[in-house]
């Protein structure tokens, strides 16, 4: 797996992988051991990553050549995104849309998930983001934004 080498973990790198049955086994054998997505109904999950290698809208990190991190979202509008983000409706893709949402991230440790999310922020700067916090304590979910400023 090759990538950019992120400076503040020196043996993390970042990439994106081929959609092929291979890639999405790694993927779903990776994500099977993190909750909340241990709990989830596998064809959904399918389903989700195989959305995200099909769409190239996901990012590996890894170690060693170890998938270590993963972070997976899809593209859409601002409109569908605030709707989601306030409970006021579905979050459907949009491809080619303004903004951005994250629907999967999941690391080994706690010190992968910045990286990810800078990287993923980079390769996205036109975009707003979107994303959901579940929590396994059943404190319920967390909706945030970071709205792409307009200069």
């Amino acid at each position: 797996m090759g990538g950019v080498n992120n400076l503040g973990m020196s043996n993390l790198l970042f990439s994106r992988i081929p959609s092929n049955p291979v890639s999405l086994g790694l993927v779903c054998n990776f994500i099977a051991h993190y909750p909340p997505f241990d709990g989830y109904e596998f064809g959904l999950m399918v389903k989700t990553l195989r959305y995200q290698l099909d769409q190239q809208t996901h990012m590996i990190g890894s170690i060693d050549d170890a998938i270590v991190a993963y972070v997976g979202w899809i593209q859409t509008s601002r409109e569908i995104a605030e709707a989601w983000a306030t409970n006021g409706g579905p979050l459907n893709p949009f491809p080619g849309g303004d903004a951005t949402a994250v629907t999967v991230l999941a690391a080994r440790s706690s010190s992968h998930i910045l990286p990810m999310i800078k990287e993923a922020k980079r390769i996205n700067l036109d975009k707003s983001v979107f994303w959901k916090r579940d929590f396994i304590d059943n404190r319920g979910s967390v909706k945030r934004a970071v709205r792409k400023r307009n200069v």
